[in-house]
């Protein structure tokens, strides 16, 4: 029994110095550093790993802190570092003391490159990082020559002789590069083949999805757009395009996948948006439903202002006009909104389309069918239905859906209202929106999104719903979701649905610390009750003010303050996930 009590303490006392020794192992500890003139202590502290807190809590220490355990190895580390940095003789020391590791830099005299020699068939000017006169870094060398790689196979070269060396003379503190690049022939996609296990999906749901067929010239870049293509059908546990071969400048493509085996995701939640407050989310979603990258999925949301719950089937592939395939999509839906407009209203609909999507284009035509019951003090009910065909064409050209920087986005929607009796509407409605994204310098992006749109009515009268409003995190940020009507000065709104509307916002967003940027912004909006002529003279509503954004894996998280700059008393604050440009 003595013996069986001493093996607890002794296997409590060892997981307890384990537990202990962990503990002191991961202890952060302030480190500071001294005599770097050239390399910023901002870029030291980014190598290591150090902590601190963001600039915003300027309640808390905001000291830089590293785990201890690296000191060990902080020296040899830091004096690697500064080898890829072009400085081959920095001396650097490190001791700890009570208030923490303490760095001593010196960092003498860094490699100069002294001379470019290019010999080249193929303009690599754009990709050259290295300049005469500045300082070698080999993370820029390497990077140049990953930049020429990914230049040739853009351009359709996959079998180049390519050579790059630097040179380096210690004595004379320089640095010699040479570049030696001959494209050869141009490359063209070869056979492409299918590899699978899988019964379920046809082999020309995948092929459609290919932004490229064998004989044309190969391009890296719609390898990247069929991955993109291919993941979007939300089918796929593992896929690859392997195109590692070359077979007399003939690159053949593999294809292999592996079809999803959780088919069913569900989500459900609470949550506040400015616009609709309180509000209960659930969205169920059946991926790659009875094979062939179909999908069925229902998406609810319950607050007390809006009421919306929808299902949606998609068909990939359902037929094709030589390269063109068209996808299927049904979305049968029921909505209620109440306290939003001086209306409320209830909508019953169903809009069945066709879809094509290219790597820079989405068009899509279809037939909408909308039950309206529209809900006036003075007319406790107004219904209407609504038969009309629509289309929407999309050029987008951005460097990223999630968080772009620079590129160019042009939407195009139309519905016409058919007549098919004497009391139903007849109508023409369009809408035009262009966004232009451009950063120049400094990380600071300069952002705009101009939208026009105009209502003909033929016969009949429009419901109020399908009227223009404005107003909200994507319009007018000085005004909640559509709480703009037709405007009758630089202040005031009608609240009443127009057959106009102008919208234009600007945006600069700049960094402020690590993943956290700020934003200033002006929004102006214009509606009128005249069928195709725009008025602007006073009667826009001008917003300006401030946003915080925190970028995340699924797009920024955005805080924006708004105010008319007529009359400051009119303000609104907006939460939002997602990308407004």
């Amino acid at each position: 029994m003595q013996l069986k009590i001493s093996r607890y303490i002794l296997i409590f006392f060892l997981l307890t110095n384990y537990f202990y020794a962990k503990k002191i192992d991961s202890v952060l500890t302030p480190i500071t550093f001294e005599g770097n003139q050239i390399v910023s202590t901002s870029e030291l502290e980014a190598f290591i790993g150090a902590k601190k807190n963001s600039p915003l809590l300027f309640w808390k220490d905001s000291s830089a802190k590293v785990d201890i355990k690296f000191r060990k190895r902080l020296d040899e580390m830091l004096t690697l570092f500064y080898r890829n940095e072009g400085f081959y003789e920095t001396n650097i020391s490190s001791v700890l003391t009570s208030s923490g590791i303490q760095v001593k830099i010196q960092e003498n005299r860094p490699i100069i490159i002294q001379k470019i020699e290019i010999k080249s068939d193929l303009d690599i000017t754009e990709e050259m990082q290295l300049v005469e006169g500045e300082r070698f870094r080999a993370k820029e060398f390497t990077q140049m020559k990953r930049d020429v790689k990914q230049k040739l196979l853009l351009e359709g070269y996959c079998s180049p002789k390519l050579t790059t060396k630097a040179y380096l003379t210690l004595e004379e503190y320089a640095a010699i590069i040479k570049i030696d690049l001959a494209k050869r022939k141009i490359c063209h996609f070869g056979k492409v083949t299918i590899e699978t296990n899988s019964s379920t999906m046809d082999n020309d749901i995948v092929r459609s999805r290919l932004h490229f067929k064998e004989g044309e010239v190969f391009n890296i870049g719609k390898i990247q757009e069929s991955y993109e293509s291919l993941y979007g059908l939300e089918s796929f546990d593992q896929l690859s395009l392997d195109y590692s071969r070359n077979i007399y400048n003939k690159k053949p493509v593999n294809i292999k996948y592996k079809e999803v085996r959780k088919n069913i995701h569900t989500r459900m939640g609470i949550g506040y948006a400015t616009d609709l407050k309180l509000q209960a989310k659930l969205y169920a979603e059946y991926k790659n439903f009875r094979g062939n990258g179909k999908k069925i999925l229902i998406d609810a949301v319950y607050s007390d202002i809006q009421k919306v719950v929808e299902t949606r089937l998609f068909v990939p592939y359902v037929f094709s006009m030589g390269d063109y395939h068209l996808d299927f999509q049904n979305s049968l839906g029921y909505s209620e909104e109440q306290n939003i407009h001086p209306f409320d209203e209830r909508i019953l609909y169903d809009k069945l389309y066709f879809s094509h999507k290219s790597s820079k284009w989405y068009n899509s035509l279809g037939f909408g069918f909308e039950q309206i019951d529209t809900l006036h003090s003075d007319n406790p009910n107004n219904r209407n239905f609504l038969v009309y065909p629509f289309m929407r064409l999309i050029y987008d050209q951005r460097d990223s859906k999630l968080n772009p920087k620079n590129g160019i986005y042009f939407s195009h929607e139309m519905e016409y209202g058919l007549t098919y009796s004497k009391s139903n509407t007849s109508y023409l409605k369009y809408m035009e929106e262009l966004r232009l994204i451009y950063t120049p310098l400094y990380d600071i992006t300069l952002s705009s999104v101009g939208r026009i749109g105009s209502i003909k009515v033929y016969a009949n009268n429009l419901p109020e719903s399908k009227k223009f409003f404005a107003g909200g995190a994507f319009s007018n940020r000085a005004y909640g979701y559509e709480r703009i009507g037709i405007t009758e000065s630089s202040v005031s709104d009608t609240r009443l649905g127009g057959y106009t509307l102008a919208n234009l916002s600007l945006e600069a967003n700049f960094p402020i610390y690590q993943n956290f940027r700020g934003a200033l912004f002006s929004d102006n909006t214009m509606i009128s009750d005249n069928q195709g002529i725009w008025e602007f003279s006073n009667r826009v509503l001008t917003s300006v003010g401030i946003g915080f954004r925190y970028l995340t894996p699924i797009g920024p998280f955005k805080i924006d303050l708004g105010a008319n700059v007529n009359d400051f008393s009119q303000r609104a604050v907006h939460f939002q996930v997602g990308q407004s440009f």
